[in-house]
């Protein structure tokens, strides 16, 4: 697993459309996490702490955990979308 997968700038071939080489470790400066990459559809989508169980189980940290947490002010959950 990578971190690319996880990124929104990865394309369909793999290569990220920023011309970053594919990391080894699980940092990137580019770094742009997709909510679609963690939860397939929006009904999946349970929180914060969800996120944040995934993104450490699959080795973020630092900066890219950072960012996958702030998805969680962006997104809303599916409770709320149907009120």
């Amino acid at each position: 697993m990578t971190l690319c997968e996880f990124c929104i700038l990865q394309q369909s071939d793999g290569r990220c459309s920023d011309g970053l080489s594919i990391p080894k470790k699980m940092r990137c400066v580019g770094f742009t996490p997709g909510i679609e990459k963690f939860c397939a559809t929006p009904a999946d989508y349970a929180g914060q702490e969800q996120l944040k169980q995934m993104a450490q189980f699959f080795g973020l940290a630092g900066k890219e955990l950072n960012r996958v947490l702030l998805l969680t002010d962006t997104v809303k959950r599916p409770e709320a979308l149907k009120s």
